[in-house]
């Protein structure tokens, strides 16, 4: 037999023979199903880091209610000179109100810290508390803001004169996922900042 009539019946053969056919669609299906379980992993860790973020808020904001102020404008305020013993400090006589803290310093807001009016260690303090619930946070992700609502009295003697409300926010955490296909898409799924609130206690220290 001529190779030119050889090729005329392999070519007919080839394309009716069937076998290895079901390897092949495994092959496909496989990767499609694993890019799906991965897939639901990376979401699923997605929401546990979300958790572990609103929760660490939460802890921070609590740890921060009952321990030193931050700001220390705010902690070494003299209720005293502002208002009679007893009474409650103004809410126009405290300055900046709102006070925001983030590691650099304290001030009117995020972008005008004053690293003199901070009490670093007290920060680092509520950070530390957070990262016991997710280690990834670092100072920078932090903001402690306080607003004097008229709470606390002048002359208190077991703590600062304001008792403020404090709000610890959790912002710029991001997440990353690990499935391939889905490594480019990181921005899609940021976590947005976590905020949680409470009103600083007497007696703290």
């Amino acid at each position: 037999m001529s190779v030119v009539a050889k090729r005329r019946t392999l070519i007919p053969g080839l394309l009716r023979d069937d076998r290895g056919i079901s390897s092949v669609e495994f092959a496909l299906v496989c990767a499609v199903f694993f890019m799906c379980v991965l897939g639901i992993l990376d979401f699923s860790r997605a929401l546990w880091e979300w958790n572990k973020a609103a929760k660490a808020t939460q802890a921070g904001v609590r740890y921060a209610v009952v321990s030193d102020l931050v700001a220390l404008n705010l902690q070494n305020l003299d209720g005293t000179s502002l208002a009679p013993i007893g009474t409650s400090v103004p809410l126009g006589a405290v300055s900046p109100n709102p006070t925001y803290c983030t590691v650099a310093g304290c001030g009117p807001s995020i972008a005008s810290p004053n690293a003199a009016i901070i009490d670093l260690t007290a920060f680092q303090n509520i950070v530390a508390e957070m990262q016991k619930y997710h280690a990834e946070i670092a100072d920078q992700n932090v903001v402690v803001e306080y607003y004097h609502a008229g709470l606390g009295f002048a002359g208190n003697p077991a703590g600062p004169d304001v008792d403020p409300v404090v709000t610890v926010w959790l912002r710029d955490m991001e997440f990353t996922f690990l499935t391939p296909g889905l490594a480019s898409l990181p921005t899609l799924i940021s976590l947005p900042p976590f905020r949680a609130s409470l009103t600083s206690e007497d007696g703290k220290g």
